[in-house]
């Protein structure tokens, strides 16, 4: 980033210079172009020169600068360096370690003059002050302080203190203490690695052995000398391991013959053990055996007289067994006698029961002889009132065809849909009042089946009975029927002026439902069949519609008055010739008011022929 700053720097004066020349650029443009080139090339190697002259330490490592300013010590912060005005000593502030290893011809010679394989390490830093780095720095030169400057300077120094201490302490000695023996090279090395600016923070003895006796030469005074004594050691182990053995294999064996002593004396004992052993069994056994003998003889006893006594007692039960027999025998006789006698006697009143229910329902029949014969009676009444009910729907039928005639001429085509929804409603309303009728009589008819299922059902249930109930519950029965058709005769004989009376009258309902079917079934035929003009405005159409519906409206009320004059005739029909007489009066209303309408009808039209042509065509199209 900085070489392409001083780059860019370079190319502007460059190109200022060129233009300036060339005279591309103004005085003033060249000026502004190589003063920003030379401000960027400036810029740039002042970075430049910041970052290659400007030492910045590691939190590792420290400086000795030398040279312009003298000496100076960079450890932490930031120190200018130049490098041909300098010089600078990096030193390494890491805890180095350094590793010492003397064996074969070369081991440590103890005190006992024995030679002693080691291998030992040295942990060694600087310390991060200016005065142990400017002495490390000086005591290496111009090396750089790392572990193996370090170790080629202190590696003497350290071995010698190794052997110093080594000399002063037995192979023993050394062996066990080894924490000593390391605190002893430690305390030793300490102020002269302090010289050098380093300071020794432990030291471990990692190997410690006796150096093997083949590497030792006779020739040296301190070998012969240690050969004599690991000769002396190790033939005086011999001696005494020897002893050792030979004492442990007399020990050996006088314990095995202890042992085997004792095992004898223990076997004796198990074989005079085990004698009385078996002896003791015997006896329990034999004394086992006489109680189990004991014990079979007097259970062989005892069974024999529980048989014997199992024998008595069977024979004791087989009898009372054949005495038990005999009572239920004779108790099954009495039983049997019992039975046919209460048969007997429920056939004789069975008997006396039917013979009882025959004369009763010769009666009943006789009874419902004469009802039957006062029922035709009552049904040619009925039919009577229904031809005269023929008769009346006949006279209406006739009445019906002369209005239609009178108002063929005034009743309009567009009233067709109100008259035929008028007569569905009508037809409706009979259907329904007919359905409903009909369903009263399902209704009737359903819960007399039921009762009588749930007489029947009681029959069946009465015929399961004994023969004797049955024929019991039959007469009764039967004199409950007889006494139930006697009631319905008498109360007919007693009601039947009324009952004539409600069947008349439901004629005429619905002689007069039929009526008006068939009047409104006319009127639509004749407004399908007709072919009318109506002369006025809607509103007139109207007011005839009306008035029309209110002359059939009056005329239903005098037919209804007319029906209930009739009801109450007194014998010499004066009221039904009132009513007939005041029938006809109210057509004769209704025809006039009818007629005059039209007439204000005809007189409201217009005066000319197309005008009333217009006015015709406007009607039909409305």
């Amino acid at each position: 980033m900085i070489q392409l700053m001083m780059l860019i720097g370079l190319v502007l004066i460059a190109y200022a210079i060129y233009g300036q020349m060339s005279g591309s650029l103004g005085a003033g443009q060249a000026t502004i172009v190589g003063g920003l080139g030379l401000a960027l090339f400036l810029i740039g190697g002042i970075l430049w020169l910041i970052r290659h002259w400007l030492l910045r330490p590691s939190a590792n490592l420290a400086y000795v600068i030398t040279g312009l300013g003298g000496r100076r010590v960079a450890i932490d912060g930031s120190r200018i360096y130049i490098p041909f005005l300098h010089e600078k000593v990096p030193v390494s502030l890491e805890t180095m370690k350094l590793e010492v290893e003397r064996k074969g011809p070369d081991a440590l010679i103890t005190r006992d003059n024995l030679r002693v394989d080691v291998k030992a390490e040295f942990y060694i830093k600087v310390q991060p002050d200016a005065e142990s780095v400017l002495n490390a720095a000086r005591s290496l030169g111009d090396k750089s302080v790392n572990a193996q400057s370090v170790s080629a300077l202190v590696f003497e120094k350290l071995v010698s203190a190794l052997r110093s201490v080594a000399a002063t302490k037995d192979l023993v000695e050394i062996h066990a203490q080894r924490d000593a023996f390391a605190s002893a090279v430690q305390q030793l090395v300490r102020s002269d690695l302090e010289q050098n600016g380093l300071t020794l923070e432990s030291v471990t003895i990692s190997r410690l052995d006796q150096t093997s006796q083949e590497l030792l030469s006779d020739n040296n005074i301190f070998d012969a000398q240690g050969k004599r004594k690991i000769t002396e050691i190790t033939q005086a182990a011999l001696v005494e391991r020897n002893r050792i053995e030979q004492e442990a294999r007399r020990e050996i064996t006088l314990k095995n013959v202890q042992t085997q002593k004792e095992i004898l004396e223990l076997e004796r004992q198990r074989a005079e053990a085990e004698a009385a052993q078996q002896a003791e069994i015997a006896k329990i056994q034999a004394e086992r055996k006489r109680e189990a003998e004991t014990y079979r003889i007097e259970q062989e006893r005892q069974i024999q007289e529980a048989q014997i006594q199992q024998d008595q007692a069977v024979r004791v039960a087989a009898v009372e067994r054949d005495r038990l027999l005999l009572l239920k025998q004779q108790e099954l006789q009495k039983t049997d006698i019992e039975r046919a006698k209460a048969i007997e006697l429920a056939e004789r009143e069975k008997e006396i029961a039917v013979a009882e229910a025959e004369r009763q329902r010769a009666e009943a029949e006789k009874a419902a002889l004469e009802a039957q014969a006062e029922r035709e009676r009552a049904n040619q009444q009925i039919i009577t009132v229904q031809q005269l009910a023929a008769a009346e729907r006949e006279a209406q039928a006739k009445l019906i065809a002369a209005k239609q005639q009178i108002e063929q001429e005034r009743i309009k085509r567009q009233t067709e849909v109100e008259v035929q929804a008028f007569a569905e409603v009508k037809q409706a309303e009979a259907k329904k009042q007919a359905a409903q009728l009909e369903a009263e009589a399902i209704l009737t008819r359903a819960e007399a089946e039921a009762k009588a299922r749930e007489q029947v059902a009681r029959g069946e249930t009465a015929l399961k009975m004994v023969d004797v109930n049955i024929a019991r519950e039959q007469v009764e029965v039967e004199r409950a029927r007889v006494e139930v058709e006697r009631q319905a005769l008498e109360y007919r004989q007693t009601y039947s002026e009324a009952a004539l009376k409600f069947e008349i009258e439901k004629l005429r309902i619905e002689a007069q439902r039929d009526v008006q079917v068939e009047l409104a079934r006319a009127i639509g035929e004749f407004m399908s069949r007709g072919n009318m003009n109506i002369f006025g405005d809607p509103e007139t159409l109207a007011r005839m519609t009306e008035q029309y519906a209110k002359g059939l409206g009056l005329g239903m009320a005098i037919d209804g008055a007319l029906s209930g004059l009739s009801a109450l005739g007194d014998g010499n029909g004066k009221l039904g010739e009132m009513a007939q007489q005041l029938m006809q009066i109210a057509q004769r209303m209704g025809a006039v008011r009818m007629q005059a309408q039209h007439d204000s009808a005809r007189s409201a039209e217009p005066s000319t022929p197309d005008a009333a042509e217009s006015k015709s065509e406007a009607s039909e199209k409305s």
